[in-house]
């Protein structure tokens, strides 16, 4: 007998209750769904869960609908589902959303979202999430998908209309209000996706409008904007989506996808200092911001061409092309000593903008069973990319950032291969070769107006991956993985800051690329109605990136040695056909060389890794076409230990949190209820608290009780 394992983790949200489909009236469809059946495709081919040695976490349509509901940010939605995702800062800028210690790499449809040249932290607002599938995560660094994927893969798969020859509409409509229902923080949204499909053809599309009101902490006071960084409070965001294919003979198929994205804040609203010295958070007031320049900005544009042919030298062929126009509009203001077109001139209002643009060419063939040798798959592969970055100060039309472009090309070797019914092994080499380009050019007046030589820095490395998984039972399987994740420093901070002469792009040793080793053990263990997952990691660089702020509220990279290890516990039982409960734990701990004497003596802050959390659940059908989910959220506290003596390092107030989702299905729709923040409670977020440096402007509480009412109508 052919047997597969039974993945937990590999699936932990879709474990929990697949009843989640709104308006599901049968309770025989509420069941657990069967994960033996669960492929993922961000992994580059097609492969079953339970053949992946390592977590990856699947976040369905149903549970992304319910975790929207409750807070529409993908951020959170993640946090809440994935464990080892740091919280959502809830701001435009996504400051301090790490992913095991690192950052992610966001992709839509394959298309990678990360700007490695210039990283703005605005990867998680290119796409409404009304037009997202489902997620699929892979956990830990890799290279899989090439450059930014150090803490791991958060792979978005677009909406595809369903196979039934005729057109379908979702309509949906929502409004979501502070629980005093106060005219500042009310917001709406509204979006539409239609769609047909036949055995030849599909066609989807679709439009989002969503208007995002105030959010009140629990003292029924103004959270704060985020000054100069952005905010998607006050704001209003738009999203047109399109996506089509053809299927032609002998197994081909050729798809167009288009998103084109955008997100200003309204600025209505303006930004007023707290004092965390007092515990007084950072608040805000009505009327227009004073002397940021243009609202914050997001304006994101995606387009991927496919083909594939499953019949290609016998296996299958996948290419893709793709191309992506990103700007991210920052606020301005003086900074005091900052903005100036002289080193001893007079500060002026500017502000600066990211300009990124990719352009890309991944190629995969992959054959099953070769040799007729049963289970035996080899694949191979080939990607291109050219990606052109710049920061620019719009107000003055200077560059703040030099053009640099990075050309990467990087052919790979996959090999899976189930040895026996009970073990598997998957290996591969992924050799990365990059290029950066510069050319001569002249930081601004805060770097003292310094000149420097361009250059043509190269970077090659081989990048490793191997796994094994066994079944001692059933019941139960043992895994084990080493995995390398390569990645730019930010380039364009570093190229921006170099204030000696003398200096050239050539030599740069905060150029060199981060190469991240991820070793993980992990078992599953499913018993039919119970399952529990458990996976230890570690991830090791030599020369890792850090963010640090300076006095200014300035970022700079700082390059050291870096450890992370941590600990991903998750589980479920079904308690009856209708109901489940479930949680997951993560523990996470990391260090750094701040002296570079080859000691791991500091703990990385908040700006780095996220706190140790324990996420719990409750769901049930209330009643036949009733659902209802409580989930819990507990951030422990925790200390941060400094290598100075005269600076003994700080600590983080852990808190909890409660969330609730209910849905009612009936013939005119769907209604759901979202209450984030069930218990009104008051707490300082993590990022506040967890950085060695708190600032006035940026010591945000979080969102007290909100409350979002949903309908959706399928027709």
């Amino acid at each position: 007998m052919n047997r597969t394992r039974k993945p937990l983790a590999k699936a932990l949200v879709l474990s929990s209750l697949s009843a989640t489909a709104l308006a599901q009236t049968d309770a025989a469809r509420n069941s657990p769904e069967t994960l033996d059946t669960v492929s993922v495709t961000t992994g580059r081919v097609e492969r079953p869960v339970n053949a992946i040695p390592g977590t990856t976490t699947v976040v369905d349509r149903a549970h992304i609908e319910q975790q929207s509901t409750i807070a529409d940010d993908l951020a959170s939605v993640l946090e809440n589902t994935v464990p080892g995702f740091g919280p959502s800062l809830r701001k435009l800028t996504g400051r301090a959303e790490s992913f095991r210690g690192r950052n992610p790499l966001y992709m839509i449809d394959g298309v990678p979202q990360h700007n490695a040249l210039r990283d703005g932290s605005r990867d998680g607002h290119t796409i409404d999430i009304d037009f997202i599938e489902r997620i699929e995560v892979i956990h830990g660094a890799n290279a899989i998908q090439g450059i930014g994927a150090t803490g791991g893969i958060v792979g978005m798969v677009t909406r595809t209309a369903e196979n039934t020859g005729r057109w379908q509409n979702t309509l949906k409509a929502s409004l979501t209000s502070d629980d005093g229902f106060e005219s500042e923080g009310l917001g709406y949204k509204l979006s539409w996706l239609g769609g047909i499909a036949t055995d030849d053809y599909d066609l989807t599309t679709g439009i989002a409008s969503h208007q995002r009101g105030m959010l009140y902490d629990g003292d029924d006071n103004l959270v704060g904007l985020y000054p100069t960084q952005g905010d998607t409070m006050d704001s209003t965001s738009r999203d047109l989506f399109l996506k089509a294919g053809y299927n032609l003979p002998r197994g081909q198929r050729i798809q167009l996808m288009i998103n084109d994205f955008e997100l200003e804040r309204d600025a209505d609203f303006r930004s007023v200092d707290g004092d965390p010295d007092i515990g007084l958070p950072t608040s805000s007031e009505k009327g227009a911001p004073i002397d940021v320049g243009d609202p914050a900005m997001n304006d994101v544009t995606t387009i991927t061409l496919d083909y594939r042919n499953t019949q290609w030298l016998g296996g299958s062929f996948i290419a893709q092309l793709y191309h992506q126009d990103y700007a991210a509009l920052f606020e301005g203001g003086f900074f005091g000593n900052f903005f100036r077109l002289t080193p001893d001139g007079e500060p002026f209002l500017d502000q600066s903008q990211v300009e990124s643009e990719k352009l890309g060419l991944k190629l995969t063939q992959s054959w099953p069973d070769v040799g007729g040798i049963t289970g035996l798959s080899p694949t191979i592969g080939l990607d291109f990319q050219q990606d052109q970055t710049a920061q620019v100060l719009t107000q003055s039309g200077r560059e703040w950032v030099p053009e640099t472009t990075l050309n990467s090309i990087a052919p790979f070797v996959q090999l899976d291969y189930d040895i026996t019914e009970q073990l598997r092994v998957t290996g591969g080499l992924r050799h990365e070769s990059a290029e950066l380009e510069v050319d001569d050019y002249v930081t601004i007046a805060a770097a003292n107006s310094t000149a420097v030589d361009g250059g043509n820095p190269d970077y090659t490395d081989t990048l490793k991956n191997l796994g094994l998984a066994f079944d001692i039972s059933e019941q139960i399987t043992v895994y084990g993985a080493l995995s390398d994740g390569f990645t730019m420093p930010d380039v364009g901070r570093v190229l921006r800051g170099i204030n000696t002469p003398g200096q050239d792009v050539d030599t740069l040793i905060d150029l060199e690329p981060v190469v991240t080793e991820n070793q993980e053990l992990g078992v599953d263990i499913d018993t039919g109605n119970a399952r529990l997952h458990i996976a230890w990691y570690r991830s090791d660089t030599d020369l890792g990136s850090r963010l640090e702020r300076d006095e200014n509220d300035i970022f700079h990279v700082r390059r050291e040695k870096t450890e992370i290890e941590g600990w991903e516990i998750a589980g479920d039982i079904d308690i009856t056909d209708t109901a489940k409960a479930g949680f997951n734990y993560t523990k996470i701990k990391g260090r750094i060389d701040s002296d570079d004497d080859g000691k791991l003596d500091t703990d990385l802050d908040g700006l780095n890794i996220a706190p140790d959390r324990l996420n719990l659940f409750g769901e049930m059908l209330l009643t036949n076409n009733v659902l209802g989910r409580l989930q819990i959220a507990h951030l422990f506290n925790r200390d941060f230990d400094n290598a100075d003596p005269e600076d003994p390092g700080f600590t983080f107030d852990g808190f909890t949190t409660a969330d609730l989702f209910l849905s009612a299905g009936s013939r005119f729709g769907d209604i759901s209820l979202g209450i984030e923040n069930l218990l009104d409670k008051q707490y300082i977020t993590y990022f506040s608290q967890a950085q060695a440096s708190q600032r006035a402007n940026s010591y945000f509480a979080g969102p007290g009780r909100t409350i979002t009412l949903a309908w959706q109508m399928d027709f």
